[in-house]
């Protein structure tokens, strides 16, 4: 399904694409590594969305995984991971993620963007 932001009259897919906000916030991950190796890490957002982000890793996951994210608040989130891409040259591995739940606690809401669109503010 396509919807047409009313901010800038983009057409959006609901389901696949969602605005996103610059926004650095660590999280504790917990889940299952390439190898199969259960791990715990601390790792940082580089963008947001209402429904997802993406996160920079030291570690190869393949997508189709589920993690747990645990937010500075202690609020846990289960992820799945839709894609992974390696920067070979600086070591760094960017995952994004979708939420499975709970969106209505998460950092960001679909109105949320819209709303600081209107009012000419920044993500917090």
């Amino acid at each position: 399904m396509l919807l047409k932001e009313s901010t800038n009259g983009k057409l959006l897919n609901r389901f696949t694409c969602a605005r996103r906000v610059p926004m650095k916030i660590e999280f504790r991950v917990v889940g299952q590594d390439e190898a199969g190796c259960l791990f715990e890490d601390q790792v940082q957002t580089v963008n947001v969305s209402a429904g997802g982000g993406c996160l920079i890793f030291r570690r190869n996951i393949k997508p189709g995984e589920t993690l747990q994210l645990f937010s500075p608040k202690g609020i846990m989130f289960t992820a799945h991971v839709c894609w992974f891409k390696l920067d070979p040259r600086n070591n760094l591995r960017f995952l994004g993620f979708k939420l499975l739940e709970p969106l209505e606690r998460w950092v960001l809401s679909s109105g949320d963007y819209l709303l600081r669109r209107q009012n000419n503010e920044t993500a917090p």
